[in-house]
C-alpha cells in the first residue's frame, strides 16, 4: 500500500533516508526528533509522515521502555524501524519517486517541482 496520496520532497527525503539507513543496518531503530535534526525538517513535519509510513505497513513502531524514561527525565520516544516484510515496495518506490523528482526539478515550469506553487508530486494518475 502506498502511504501518500501526493508525495512531498520531504516525504521522498524520510523514506530515502530511513530506506539507506535500513540498507547499512537491518536492525537499525531512530525516533522522529533524531530524524529531524538530521534532515533538517521540523518535528511537526516528520511525525506525519512516519505515521503514513506505519499506517501502510512500511515501519515498525515500538514505545520506550519506562525505565528509560524515568532515567533522563523526558517524554517516551517512539521508536520507528522498517518492516522487512515492506522493505523491497518501499525501496523501488522511493526510487521511481526520486528518479521523477529529479526529472521534473530540472525545469522551471508551473506544475514541476522547482515551481515554487508545487506543494508536492501527484501520484501517476491522479490528482493528490
Amino acid at each position: 500500500m502506498d502511504p501518500f496520496k501526493r508525495w512531498t520532497r520531504v516525504a521522498i527525503d524520510v523514506t530515502q533516508f530511513v530506506t539507506k539507513r535500513h540498507i547499512q543496518d537491518s536492525s537499525y531503530e531512530f525516533y522522529g526528533l533524531e530524524l529531524s535534526q538530521e534532515l533538517h525538517y521540523s518535528p511537526g513535519t516528520i511525525y506525519p509522515v512516519l505515521r503514513r509510513m506505519e499506517d501502510a505497513g512500511w515501519l515498525l513502531s515500538r514505545e520506550e521502555p519506562a525505565d528509560d524514561i524515568r532515567t533522563v527525565g523526558r517524554p517516551a520516544r517512539t521508536y520507528f524501524r522498517v518492516d522487512p516484510k515492506n522493505f523491497t515496495a518501499m525501496r523501488q518506490r522511493t526510487a521511481e519517486l526520486d528518479a521523477r523528482y529529479r526529472t521534473t526539478s530540472t525545469t522551471n515550469e508551473p506544475g514541476t517541482a522547482t515551481d515554487p506553487s508545487n506543494k508536492g508530486l501527484p501520484l501517476e494518475g491522479g490528482a493528490g
